[in-house]
């Protein structure tokens, strides 16, 4: 069908009604065309139960986390300099550091990991987009690939490759750029806004009146576009087919969210007064809701919440939790084993473990397949500063939860043998581990340490992939 021209009614009101009418048909009928209908009937097959994808939730927490501070109570951890030999151990729900206890449900899907490196993301205040890439961007200025979450998004996508929503102390900012990139130097935007991230994800559901409209502007957006790349050179040209092709995804995307199955649309929850708020609990609340939202429906399969990453989004005040000392605060203060800082960090901790916890909670209760969704979601909690506020990546300690078939979780604490000795690996193991799970055996994920053996640094974690 020929699309309309601008000369095609006389008023604002009568075109957009008209319009409107003509591209609530045309969605149907692109709903049910080859591009979307796959996708579609990929969908409804995933949440039926019919196949089961691998999903993951990236926990990405500012400012450091102390490896005692996941390290189950009744077992000893070596300091550095002296792990001779990598350690597997058992633990049980009794055995969780006050951090961790709010999931202490789900002790039997849990996996601590201690005593991995990532020297080669560098040193600071955070490694940005190098806890999740595997690099040093030099403080930000610079990013080398694509961050983890990205690649598995890409590789098993929903109608979003993957989402990022996070805090930050600037709260006046709907957005920023701190912790995913798609490709060199292609930063993923950390949306903060929890009322921007809910109206990109959910706002057209089921609403094929305001899908009209969008879908009208749109269309004007691609004519716009193409008419100007007629008078533009083989590289202008280059740049702005990006994006047209991003307009074109996202009318695409409208389509097939507007289109959900009501069995989908109905796990949806509402947008309350809660996203209205700048408070960071409040806000981290929304994304947590909506990153699980977002996995239950389908819309990703790959979601990341940053919490205050980055040096200048990690020195947030968690007031609404008793503490009233900001992040940075407490960052300097663990340095001399300050009582307040400790409790203050631990506080803090356990808040992020009590929302993951209610994702488990939920998923959970989903039946998919013969288990339920549960069964198929890996989150992964870590700083993006490794182990301390001043980090030199020496030690990087990892929490993974949830379930994969090619995963070995289950009440186990792996703790890796130092930097010198025989066992030791780097971050990229655990990366390479992920891509493996998901299906996707890739085996030199990120950048490499020059000098240190490629062994350590390559193919998955033997003691983790089943």
């Amino acid at each position: 069908m020929k699309k309309s021209t601008r000369q095609w009614s006389a008023t604002p009101d009568s075109r957009l009604y008209s319009r409107g009418e003509f591209l609530r048909g045309l969605s149907l009928s692109v709903a049910g065309s080859v591009l979307i209908g796959p996708l579609l009937r990929k969908l409804h097959a995933e949440v039926e139960g019919h196949v089961q994808p691998a999903r993951f939730l990236f926990v990405l927490e500012g400012n450091g986390c102390p490896p005692n501070q996941i390290h189950p109570t009744h077992l000893n951890l070596q300091p550095m300099g002296k792990r001779e030999r990598t350690v597997e151990e058992r633990f049980g729900a009794g055995d969780l550091p006050r951090a961790l206890q709010p999931v202490s449900k789900h002790v039997d899907r849990m996996l601590i990991l201690q005593g991995i490196s990532g020297r080669i993301a560098g040193a600071g205040h955070s490694t940005y987009y190098g806890a999740l890439g595997c690099y040093n961007t030099r403080d930000a200025k610079h990013i080398p690939g694509p961050t983890v979450d990205c690649a598995l998004g890409i590789r098993g996508p929903g109608l979003f490759e993957n989402i990022v929503l996070g805090i930050s102390q600037r709260t006046n900012l709907d957005i920023t750029f701190n912790c995913s990139a798609s490709a060199a130097e292609t930063p993923v935007a950390t949306i903060l806004n929890p009322q921007v991230a809910y109206k990109r994800m959910f706002a057209a559901i089921g609403d094929r009146k305001g899908l009209a409209v969008q879908s009208h502007l749109l269309d004007y957006v691609k004519d716009d576009i193409r008419a100007v790349r007629r008078r533009l050179g083989s590289v202008e040209k280059e740049k702005l087919d990006r994006y047209l092709s991003a307009y074109e995804q996202i009318g695409q995307r409208h389509s097939a969210i507007a289109g959900l199955d009501p069995d989908v649309r109905h796990r949806i929850k509402p947008m309350t007064e809660k996203y209205l708020s700048g408070n960071p609990v409040d806000r981290l609340e929304c994304h947590f809701e909506m990153a699980t939202n977002a996995l239950v429906t389908g819309l990703t399969n790959v979601a990341t919440i940053a919490s205050g990453v980055g040096h200048q989004d990690f020195s947030i005040v968690f007031d609404k939790l008793g503490v009233g000392m900001e992040k940075h605060a407490i960052g300097h203060a663990l340095y001399n084993n300050e009582s307040v800082a400790l409790d203050a960090s631990q506080k803090i901790r356990a808040f992020h473990f009590e929302q993951i916890a209610r994702t488990l909670e939920k998923l959970q209760n989903i039946p998919e397949g013969s288990g339920t969704m549960l069964d198929n979601t890996v989150i992964v909690y870590l700083s993006d500063n490794a182990n301390e506020h001043h980090t030199s990546c020496l030690e990087w300690p990892y929490v993974m939860l949830g379930g994969n078939p090619r995963l070995k979780l289950g009440g186990r604490c792996i703790t890796y043998a130092d930097f010198d000795n025989k066992g030791h690996r780097t971050i990229n193991a655990i990366h390479n581990t992920l891509l493996h799970a998901a299906g996707h055996p890739v085996n030199d994920f990120g950048f490499r340490v020059p000098g240190l053996d490629y062994g350590v640094q390559e193919g998955p974690l033997s003691e983790v992939l089943a």
